[in-house]
């Protein structure tokens, strides 16, 4: 945002929001996720009161899911494909959806736009989201080609790493797996990685580690979830295999290790395509949009 010009500041919880909003005066407020975590549902309650704009970037599901993630073990929710029935066992608090249905809300994709719409969040925009196309940028690709995977949470099993190493098995190949890493280090392993598998679970609402590989001219492989479906094409910009399937991810990065015409079309189709469409101006720009509207 301020490459484009524009003020901004940011409020953690410190002091009284009140005061923050006397302080800054903003045109327009930006809450992230907030649900059951230190700042609660409190912040965007304020806001709807005293008719402040803002926006609610809304992350994972956690308005009308008791798990966040729609998913069972390694399988879908019915939510995800129809009206959720409570499959899980889980309670899913009232006062998260009628909270968040007082805002204005934006969804990471348009697959995670129709699961909220039919699960009874309303969703006023989509922002797909961006990376610093200068930080995470192609170099020299290892030959023999490298697989890499990122993840910022390996406690769960949503992320999809089991089904990595499932796939993996019984083959010559190993991935490396970035976590817990600067995002420049990650930039320097992604800039000479060959293969970036995003194996998840979940219906991801945008695989910002994702994006950070097809910035960097890696050969992609997404499972089906609805952020990897929304950023990539299959056989265009990256393949795509079914959630949860070891065997059809296995052929997957088989076909890239063995392909490398293949592989380089991919990476260099990915590394455009996200210059063109997921860079930080490109993502400031839909948010600006998207505040516009807010405040409209």
């Amino acid at each position: 945002m301020k490459r484009l010009g524009h003020e901004t500041a940011w409020w953690y919880g410190q002091g009284r929001l009140e005061d923050a909003l006397d302080t800054f005066k903003p045109d327009v407020c930006h809450l992230m996720t907030l649900h059951c975590y230190p700042m609660g549902l409190d912040p965007a309650i304020y806001l709807q009161r005293n008719g402040i704009p803002h926006i609610w970037h809304v992350q994972d599901y956690w308005p009308f899911c008791a798990n966040r993630m729609m998913v069972i073990g390694d399988r879908s929710c019915s939510g995800v494909h129809e009206i959720c029935r409570n499959e899980c066992g889980g309670y899913a608090h009232p006062e998260f959806l009628q909270a968040a249905n007082g805002s204005f809300i934006v969804a990471g994709n348009e697959n995670t736009a129709k699961i909220y719409r039919r699960n009874g969040l309303r969703c006023d925009a989509v922002v797909e989201l961006g990376v610093d196309v200068d930080l995470f940028k192609p170099g020299v690709k290892d030959e023999p080609p490298s697989i890499y995977a990122s993840c910022s949470i390996l406690a769960g099993s949503w992320k999809g790493m089991h089904i990595l190493k499932r796939a993996l098995d019984g083959t010559p190949y190993k991935a490396k797996l970035l976590t817990g890493l600067p995002r420049e280090q990650v930039a320097q392993e992604l800039a000479h990685a060959s293969i970036f598998v995003f194996p998840s679970c979940y219906e991801e609402t945008f695989g910002l580690s994702l994006c950070e590989a097809m910035a960097s001219g890696c050969a992609c492989i997404t499972s089906d979830n609805a952020g990897g479906l929304a950023q990539v094409e299959d056989m265009e910009t990256g393949l795509v295999t079914r959630k949860c399937d070891a065997d059809m991810l296995k052929d997957a990065i088989e076909d890239l290790v063995t392909n490398g015409t293949l592989r380089k079309r991919l990476g260099d189709n990915a590394r455009e395509h996200v210059e063109e469409h997921h860079s930080l101006e490109a993502m400031a720009g839909r948010w600006v949009t998207a505040y516009q509207q807010a405040m409209a």
